[in-house]
């Protein structure tokens, strides 16, 4: 009898062994993914989930150029208009000399022309390319949700590329916008998140968290009551 006990249940481990063995990989990293999330909801004092679009991201272009990099902005503007200037003055000199008088109009046209080129390329801003995305990434970005997970030493941001972290010191800097934040991670690269996206504590309460933990590089770009 004791014998056929000991039989049973090594028929039975055998049969979870293999219940265990036939698990696929994908499962696996499903259910393991799953638990590192549940872990991140639970330590997390913030949670915002953004859908990006492709009109987001040029807003976002448009904004890194004349805002964020604004002294490179106001210098193409500069050196566009001292150029133009430079070329009608010494346009309008003219010369006694035919053969000065040419070389005067091609050298003074040729300054007003990069000056205005200055001026278009500055207000020129780049624009998302659906091609070009899925050239990099395989895929169109502007369709992904980007997961922002903030805890009291860092962000945490998930999509489907994969997972960015940061310590709120190494962030570059946090911009403010008024229905908008970009967090940017370098000087020329960043995520966009909605106000009006968060699914775990408010906007107010995350607008004072932020500013506490960035503070000289938090650049607030909208009027707000604090």
């Amino acid at each position: 009898m004791e014998k056929v006990k000991q039989a049973k249940a090594k028929t039975k481990i055998n049969k979870t062994n293999k219940v265990k063995k036939e698990i696929p990989e994908n499962v696996k990293a499903k259910l393991e993914e799953e638990r590192l999330v549940k872990a991140l909801e639970e330590e997390s004092a913030f949670i915002n989930s953004t859908q990006l679009n492709e009109k987001m991201i040029n807003d976002f272009y448009k904004f890194h150029k004349r805002k964020i990099r604004r002294a490179d902005f106001y210098s193409l503007l500069l050196c566009g208009l001292v150029l133009i200037l430079i070329g009608i003055n010494f346009l309008l000199d003219g010369s006694d000399y035919f053969f000065g008088l040419i070389c005067n109009i091609i050298i003074n046209t040729f300054l007003i022309i990069l000056g205005i080129y200055l001026w278009v390329y500055a207000f020129k801003y780049q624009k998302y390319d659906k091609k070009e995305s899925k050239k990099i990434y395989d895929d169109d970005i502007s369709t992904y949700v980007n997961n922002y997970y903030f805890n009291n030493e860092m962000v945490i941001i998930k999509n489907k590329i994969g997972t960015t972290e940061r310590t709120y010191e190494c962030l570059e800097a946090v911009y403010e916008t008024k229905d908008l934040y970009y967090i940017l991670i370098s000087r020329n690269s960043g995520y966009i998140m909605k106000k009006d996206s968060f699914t775990k504590g408010k906007e107010n309460e995350f607008h004072n968290f932020i500013k506490e933990k960035m503070g000289k590089y938090y650049k607030k770009r909208c009027h707000r009551k604090n």
